[in-house]
């Protein structure tokens, strides 16, 4: 059986995003390490880019700004998506920025499935068609 980034996005993208989610919803006053765990950054990284606009203490606005300035692939993937203003249906080039996927494996997958733009119920079946 071949791995799809359907796979890859419920495995390893989609809980961080839901935890994520929960930490923001669970209210203020966040840990520089619990941050640090769920963005996939160091400490040092974190508390560097607080420095950088004079933070003190972590709010959802600083944990915001942290996570569309770190380093790694889930903020990458939240910078990208903002670079795009979170449009409510995504191109192949969407896809394929975000999700740093090569462009014609996810012009493929629209093609087989005879779309021109994914929405969020379509986005799982495009991931489903891509080679990952």
């Amino acid at each position: 059986m071949n791995y799809t980034f359907l796979e890859e996005y419920r495995e390893n993208i989609e809980p961080r995003i839901e935890e994520i989610d929960i930490y923001l919803k669970a209210g203020d006053g966040f840990s520089v390490g619990c941050v640090a765990r769920l963005l996939s950054l160091c400490t040092e990284e974190v508390l560097a880019i607080m420095a950088g606009i004079g933070a003190f203490d972590i709010d959802r606005r600083v944990f915001l700004h942290i996570m569309a300035t770190g380093s790694s692939r889930i903020c990458d993937l939240f910078r990208r998506e903002l670079a795009l203003n979170s449009p409510p249906t995504y191109t192949s080039d969407d896809i394929s920025y975000i999700y740093n996927l090569d462009l014609q494996d996810v012009k493929n997958a629209y093609q087989k499935l005879q779309i021109r733009e994914a929405t969020a119920f379509t986005i799982p079946m495009v991931f489903a068609k891509i080679p990952y």
